[in-house]
């Protein structure tokens, strides 16, 4: 670990405490120059760290920088640390986890940046990702790993674990608009994109990318016009607690596949669902109709009903809630 990430640990650990230079460089193992060079360069990367003299240095409580450092001490035991990698700027973290899985990185393997500039959508749309308010992540996944969760799921399940997540840490009820979309109080808050590559020559699949971005304290004018009217912020002002939500969600992800069913999970997904009983607006291929969701069948299908009363099961598509 770098001087500046171990004066960063030391940091995080204390919020709002002061540590004079000659303390950190002892603590550490250090030069006091060292120490300065580290806060000065934490201080570039953004950090609100407050510098008083005779007293020394202090992270700021009100602090939301996203950190390895400001996530470890909200990580279960049983999560590898290392394998978790941040990064302040990337296009896509969903990209950066493909090329990585591909290079054979490990199951559990994380991704997560402050800011994406190419953040990716189901269907090629983009997901935009202002920097300083959002969680973007991407954690790579070898089934044979997880074998508790059916891969085709895995957008589910995904989608059950995060809405549990911020629905423990901000009081909200959150829904899922099937199969991939969190929704608040109407507008979106959390959008999944699941990737994966199969072996030809098993016919299994080699790995698994599940990238998740979440709207933690984002402003509606750092949104297009067009996702303005569509997506919402899990909280109306700025909190300290992007770091306890992406640590949470790591450890909620890997903690529930082996405590949750899959029938227990398509039971939540279907409370949690904000599309059953709804009339909606369905895009598949080429076609395009509006129907009457009956249900979710525990294969994650939509069970339909069409204006001349067929019904249909629908696997794949576009769902929007249509106005009545």
């Amino acid at each position: 670990m770098s001087v500046k990430d171990k004066t960063l640990a030391m940091l995080e650990n204390h919020r709002g405490e002061f540590f004079s230079g000659e303390k950190l460089a002892e603590t550490l193992g250090v030069s006091r120059n060292a120490v300065w060079k580290a806060v000065k360069q934490l201080e570039t990367e953004g950090y609100p760290i407050k510098a008083v003299k005779s007293k020394g240095y202090s992270l700021e409580e009100t602090s939301d920088k996203l950190s390895l450092q400001g996530m470890l001490p909200f990580l279960d035991e049983t999560i590898d640390s290392s394998l978790i990698q941040v990064y302040e700027s990337i296009d896509s973290t969903n990209n950066l986890a493909k090329e990585l899985a591909v290079s054979g990185a490990k199951n559990g393997t994380v991704i997560i940046a402050n800011e994406q500039t190419k953040g990716r959508g189901r269907y090629g749309k983009t997901f935009e990702s202002p920097k300083d308010s959002g969680i973007y992540m991407s954690i790579i996944l070898r089934p044979e790993e997880m074998p508790q969760i059916d891969p085709s799921l895995m957008t589910a399940y995904s989608a059950v674990v995060v809405s549990e997540v911020l629905e423990q840490l901000s009081g909200e009820k959150i829904g899922i608009k099937w199969v991939n979309d969190l929704f608040l109080n109407g507008k979106k808050v959390c959008g999944i994109l699941t990737e994966a590559v199969s072996n030809l020559e098993t016919g299994c699949l080699d790995w698994i990318v599940v990238g998740i971005g979440i709207n933690v304290s984002t402003k509606s004018e750092l949104f297009s016009k067009n996702v303005q009217s569509v997506a919402t912020a899990l909280f109306n002002n700025k909190k300290t607690i992007r770091n306890k939500i992406a640590a949470n969600v790591i450890n909620q992800f890997f903690l529930q596949a082996s405590n949750m069913t899959q029938k227990s999970m398509m039971q939540q997904y279907r409370e949690k669902s904000i599309v059953v009983g709804q009339l909606v607006s369905i895009v598949s291929g080429a076609d395009s109709y509006v129907a009457q969701v009956e249900d979710i069948k525990d294969n994650g299908s939509l069970m339909i009903k069409l204006s001349n009363g067929e019904t249909r099961e629908l696997r794949f598509g576009e769902v929007s809630l249509k106005l009545k």
